[in-house]
């Protein structure tokens, strides 16, 4: 690998076009969400590839697949980009009225909750800060957490059910969740009386494809795994096909089982309950803006009172206690944001 005396504008270019197709491991999906012809980004990695002095990773027929040097690459690449958002912050602190960019990823199914406040919160910050450039991103909850701790997401907003130490947290408000099913599906015809939490349990459960912890029993058996759904949207049009059972937000829920398309099976014992909070990495923490900004997400949602918060379900899937999913509040949460 040749030796690279200068960083210059176009290096940084290339190397974010190299990250976006390692971290999309296609060609086509990394076109779509650059927005670049084909042509385009082949020319670029090859432009990288010769400035570099070795082959990244392979493409064509055989599908796309990272060499050693690639790996070497693209980690060196991933830390760069951290240092540059590391700087970036750190002299954005010096003058807090220079203009500057605040990046927010919001999980999938979050903003139309009407509990959500986020809206209230951009606004209150621009109050104080009207010269800062908001630049808001929905995404799935696996993606959040690992964008949060990359630095790549300033906040983040979603559902955190595993707690990671270099990431802080704060607990804004409860959403819940019913087990539902389609017109199409068999159980949407049983009486609730008659409808039991066996025959709930012997059906095929979509999941959204991570933060499981709720039946995980259902995902690792072949009897009771049913389809994956990433994203709320996802699920939802797999439960609407009668193929899955599967829970739905109740915000989501509600119209759709008023026009019968849905049926909440036995919601006397079967919901969730999940905590949506805030959460920054370690990068962040020392940003002041974007601490200023939980901030406010904390104060308008601190501000519904007792309204945020649900109560837990008293029996979460008919086999197991609700408290195995209660929610507990990291190391270094504020007492006064999280879950009673």
């Amino acid at each position: 690998m040749s030796h690279i005396s200068q960083i210059y504008d176009i290096d940084l270019k290339l190397l974010r076009c190299f990250c976006t197709i390692v971290e999309e491991q296609s060609f086509t999906a990394a076109q779509a969400a650059l927005n670049l012809s084909q042509s385009t980004l082949s020319e670029n990695l090859k432009s990288l590839e010769i400035r570099l002095g070795a082959r990244l990773c392979r493409r064509g027929p055989k599908g796309f697949k990272l060499f050693r040097e690639g790996e070497v690459v693209y980690k060196a690449a991933k830390e760069l980009f951290a240092a540059i958002e590391a700087f970036k912050q750190k002299a954005s602190n010096i003058n807090q009225t220079t203009a500057y960019e605040l990046s927010i990823g919001i999980q999938d199914g979050i903003v139309e909750n009407p509990h959500a406040r986020v809206h209230d919160a951009i606004r209150r910050f621009s109050e104080y800060y009207p010269n800062v450039r908001f630049r808001v991103e929905v995404m799935l909850g696996f993606q959040l957490a690992g964008r949060v701790a990359d630095g790549m997401v300033h906040v983040g907003i979603g559902l955190m059910n595993e707690h990671y130490p270099q990431l802080s947290y704060e607990h804004l408000f409860d959403e819940q969740g019913f087990m539902c099913c389609s017109a199409q599906h068999p159980l949407f015809a049983i009486p609730d009386e008659a409808l039991t939490l066996a025959d709930i349990d012997a059906a095929a459960y979509c999941s959204r494809g991570h933060l499981e912890r709720y039946h995980p029993e259902r995902t690792r058996r072949s009897d009771g795994a049913g389809d994956i759904g990433h994203g709320i949207q996802s699920q939802l049009a797999l439960i609407l096909s009668g193929r899955n059972i599967g829970y739905v937000l109740d915000h989501m829920a509600e119209p759709l089982i008023a026009g019968g398309m849905l049926r909440a099976l036995r919601p006397d014992l079967v919901r969730i309950v999940n905590p949506v909070t805030a959460l920054m990495g370690p990068a962040a923490s020392d940003f002041k803006l974007a601490r200023h900004f939980v901030d406010c997400l904390v104060d308008v949602h601190m501000e519904l009172g007792s309204a945020r918060l649900l109560p837990r379900p008293a029996v979460l899937d008919g086999t197991r206690p609700a408290n195995d999913r209660g929610y507990t509040p990291p190391p270094g949460a504020r007492a006064s944001s999280s879950a009673a």
